[in-house]
Order: C-alpha cells, then structure tokens, then sequence
C-alpha cells in the first residue's frame, strides 16, 4: 500500500486509512504535517516511543485533514516528498508553517536530512500540543500536560466564577455541579493515557483545590477536604485512578482488528503496561461483569473503603465532625434560607468560629469548644437539641447535623429552628462588626413548608 491513496482519502475527507510499511532503520524524526499534529494521543505516543523493529509499523497516522508521519530521517524526508507531489497535483497546499518536526536530527548528526516542503524549512520543536496534549520526543510529557490543563481550567472557572459560579451566586451544590459538568473535565482530558508520578497527582489536586475555593471564596491556603466532602466530589487522583481503570476495561474489550489492538500487538506499547499496574486496576475483580451499573457500583464501594482508611489515620477534626459515608450533605438541599444554608456551609468548613478572637461575653476565645459553653447563646436552646450519646466524641452541633434526614421532602425536625439560631447567635458572635437583616427568623423557611405540606 503507498502513501498516495492514503493522503488522497484524507484530502476527499471520505476515510481514514493507516499505512503499514517495513521500515529501513529505527524510528527517527516526526514530521507532524497540514493542520497540526494528526494522531491521536494514545496512538501518538505509541508510535513515539516505540523503539524495536515491529512486522506491521505505523508510519504515518491521519486525524480528519492532519497528517503525522513517523520514521527515520530517510524515510520522512521520502513521505515529505510524496505528500508535496500529491498536493501539487490536485491542486492543495500544506502550510509548512503549522508543522512541527520532533526528534529532528542535529545538523552535524551524520543522520541529518534536510525536511522541507516547497523549499520551505519545517521548523523544529521539543514540544508540540494537539488537541490540549502535549508531545515531545518520547510521547506525552504528562508534566508539560498537566501544566496546560491546569491553566485552561482555571481560566475557564474564573470565566464560570464571574457568571455565577460564586459565594454570592448559585448554590454551592448547583456550583459544584456546575464544576463537575464543564470545568473539571477540562482538567481530566488525557489523564486515561497518562502515567502520573506523586507530583503529578498533586499538582492536579492544587488546581482543582483552587476550582473549589472560587466557589465559596476562600483563600489560597484553606482546606478543601470538607468542602469536597459534603459535595461529593472526589479528588483528582481518584478521578484520574477512574479513567485509567475504564481505559483498560475497555481497551479490553476491543475487536482484535481495531487500530489500537493493532498498536498494542505490533509496537513496544510499555504505557499500556505501566496503566495496568495502577493499584485500582488490579484491585478490580477480573471476573466482574462489564456493565456501568456495576462498574460504578464497584467504583462508590472502592472510594467508600477509601474514605473509611483514611478517616481512621487523620487527625483532622473538621472531616472526622462530617458524615463517615460518601453522599451529599443534606445541609447543602434541604429547605433553608440562603443565610442558614451560608451558616451551616461554613460551620461545617469551620469558617465559623473561624480564627479564634476575644469573644465578647470576656470568658474566652471564640473557639469551637467556647462557643457551647459560651452565656451569649441562651442555654434554652441547647435543651431543644437532641442529646449525644456519652460516648460521643465531638462537638454537640456535628451530632445534631448529622441527624438531619437525607431525603428533601422529609417534615422538619423539631430541633431545626433551634439548631438554626444557635449556628446565628454563633456567627454574630464571631462577625460582631456585620449588620444581620433577616425578614424571617432562623429556620423558618422549611418549618413553613412543613406546615404548608401537613395542610389538606
């Protein structure tokens, strides 16, 4: 098969084709040719870092208009050559000016060869991106990627941020939605095919850590581990764990003459080797029927167990005070006003007390442990909460929030008014200095649809 027939279906943009030809050295230089770099990332990279003789290699992979050709020196300098006669003869042109040429050849390397179309210079680069991945030499440069991804999805949030996506804006649980839908999968692509050191992983964190305070305005430096918890939201490493698991099952599952097949049992491919010894894909039964309902059934019980280890190792008392189980919490749906809901937000993330300060009933800071005990808030309305257990360890509000029902449309508690004063007593308390107008009182607005919804 010759490289005409192929490049002119790409022109006719009727298929797409591969060409498989026997090689006469060791993979040299690519020349990424047309519109930009045209293999997709996963075939790239195969066809980069390869570097045995192979039966069947790839030489050149076509994306829609965009042509990549990978080979030695010689045998690029050959497809060049080719693909100029094509385009002059139907009448096109590339633009050597959109190509990029990876692991070109020093001039004094005695493997140097001119690669040039129309007597144009291709230029030269260590790094080229296609469709927000970036490439070097050996592949992916996971590094270089995460960098990108990182940057894009952060100009995107502050795009979303100044639409709405803010404290003073939509929900947080609309916003973490939100995020989740649109500006978390900016910073996911690729993550499939990428084999992610320590470092990686918490550079993904930061930059979605810094999505997250955008949403209720925190700080550079805030914590994010509560905030995640009572949205659900998992961390980027979990979530890049997940995508590698569903490439793998699903590369699994191809037909033995798709492309990717092809690559994997024609070419070195010791990426898809390296995927397979993440932690989470031996962890995954081998046996385990195929289908999303159990693979995402099997992925909540992994996390959960997850969760469950590292409640039992960490001091932090914040998320230890939070629901132990992976769900939403009821604090962020059920009926509020939008000053309760503020109120129960951010004594969970303990924003409230905040830093600790002279409280002004003279006992004490305004800590978390003052504040039960504290003669500002009347003593009546710790009767109306429900009593923790003696063997309880925690602050009295944490047991009582997590008596709330999970369910909507579930009727009032009787401690919910109760509960809600004494989280508005705290935050005056806390914020002497900011006026507090309310046109109703703390708790109101789900006790009137509970009696609204008692009403025949």
């Amino acid at each position: 098969m010759s490289l005409i027939p192929l490049l002119r279906s790409a022109a006719s943009a009727t298929t797409t084709s591969v060409l498989s030809v026997s090689p006469s050295g060791p993979p040299g230089p690519g020349a990424l040719v047309a519109d930009g770099l045209p293999f997709g990332p996963l075939v790239g990279t195969a066809a980069l870092s390869s570097s045995s003789l192979s039966p069947t290699p790839i030489n050149s992979l076509l994306y829609a208009d965009d042509v990549a050709l990978v080979g030695s020196a010689s045998e690029v300098r050959h497809m060049l050559d080719l693909a100029q006669i094509h385009s002059l003869t139907l009448g096109y042109k590339w633009s050597p000016p959109k190509c990029a040429v990876l692991n070109a050849p020093t001039d004094t390397s005695s493997r140097s060869v001119r690669m040039s179309l129309y007597d144009q210079d291709l230029p030269t680069t260590e790094e080229f991106i296609y469709l927000g991945v970036p490439f070097d030499g050996k592949g992916i440069s996971v590094s270089a990627m995460i960098k990108h991804r990182s940057s894009s999805t952060l100009a995107a949030m502050a795009q979303l941020h100044s639409m709405g996506l803010n404290r003073q804006g939509f929900t947080l649980l609309l916003s973490s939605r939100l995020f989740a839908a649109f500006i978390r999968p900016k910073l996911e692509y690729g993550l499939a095919i990428a084999r992610l050191t320590r470092k990686d992983g918490e550079e993904l964190n930061r930059a979605q850590d810094r999505c997250l305070r955008m949403l209720v305005g925190g700080h550079r430096t805030a914590s994010t581990v509560v905030l995640r918890h009572i949205t659900n939201l998992p961390s980027m490493t979990f979530r890049a764990d997940t995508l590698v698991l569903k490439f793998c099952l699903r590369f699994n599952g191809l037909p033995d003459d798709c492309l990717l097949s092809l690559l994997s049992s024609s070419v070195s491919f010791s990426l898809l080797t390296q995927l397979r010894k993440r932690q989470i894909v031996i962890d995954y039964p081998s046996d385990a029927p195929l289908s999303s309902s159990r693979l995402a059934s099997w992925l909540r019980r992994y996390r959960q167990d997850q969760f469950h280890s590292f409640l039992q190792s960490t001091p932090q008392v914040l998320i230890r005070a939070c629901r132990p189980v992976l769900r939403v919490d009821p604090i962020l749906y059920l009926p509020a006003s939008r000053a309760d809901r503020s109120r129960l937000i951010r004594w969970r993330m303990g924003w409230i007390p905040g830093k600790p300060a002279p409280c002004s009933c003279g006992l004490g800071d305004t800590s978390r442990s003052h504040l039960m005990v504290c003669t500002l808030v009347p003593s009546a309305l710790w009767c109306c909460l429900p009593v923790p257990p003696p063997d309880y360890v925690g602050h009295h509000i944490d047991y009582v929030l997590n008596l709330l029902p999970v369910s909507a449309s579930a009727r009032c508690p009787p401690f919910w008014s109760a509960l809600c004063q004494i989280l508005c007593h705290f935050d005056k308390i806390c914020h002497p200095d900011i006026e507090y107008n309310s046109s109703s009182l703390p708790g109101q607005v789900w006790i009137d649809k509970s009696s609204a919804a008692a009403v025949p």
